[in-house]
């Protein structure tokens, strides 16, 4: 009995595996990865760029997801937008604020834009701190992070997907 059930359930998954690889339509090239137009290489180097800027800056992600139940929750936070004020102007995240912040490296941050990003930090140390900028490849962000640390800040996030995962999730935009 237990080796019928066994060569029952073992024959269903060979049908669902079989069946599950195959196309419905056999000359349509299957969807793989997580690039719609074959970018997955470009995918794969801002992921390993991002990973290494979050080991070194020792900051914290938050999902652009997570990040939207926050905003719906007015959970008391700072939110920054790094981007350009034009950019910014176009939408934001609601309730972001906005400094610039150098696309490149902290080295290249002048002085002005650091002391306008830590004006807009405030005095409350354990304040959760998010930042974003355009997207996952974007540095402005891991600029921002690596700041609000370096003045002691507890609770800094960054967004990986920045304004761009937000708008093609169709989250509110503020302008």
């Amino acid at each position: 009995m237990k080796k019928n059930i066994l060569i029952a359930i073992m024959s269903l998954l060979l049908i669902l595996s079989v069946t599950g690889c195959s196309s419905s339509t056999p000359s349509a090239p299957a969807k793989v990865g997580t690039s719609p137009d074959g970018a997955e290489v470009a995918i794969e180097k801002a992921a390993m760029k991002l990973h290494k800027d979050v080991q070194a800056g020792g900051y914290q992600l938050v999902s652009t997801e997570e990040l939207n139940k926050w905003v719906g929750e007015k959970k008391d936070m700072i939110i920054i937008d790094t981007m350009p004020a034009d950019f910014y102007a176009k939408g934001h995240i609601p309730g972001a604020l906005n400094a610039e912040l150098p696309k490149t490296t902290l080295a290249d941050a002048t002085d002005e834009q650091k002391a306008a990003f830590i004006k807009l930090l405030g005095n409350d140390k354990e304040k959760p701190v998010v930042v974003y900028c355009g997207f996952v490849g974007c540095a402005r962000s891991d600029v921002g992070a690596v700041i609000a640390l370096e003045q002691g800040f507890k609770n800094v996030y960054r967004v990986p997907g920045g304004i761009i995962a937000w708008q093609e999730a169709k989250y509110e935009v503020q302008k």
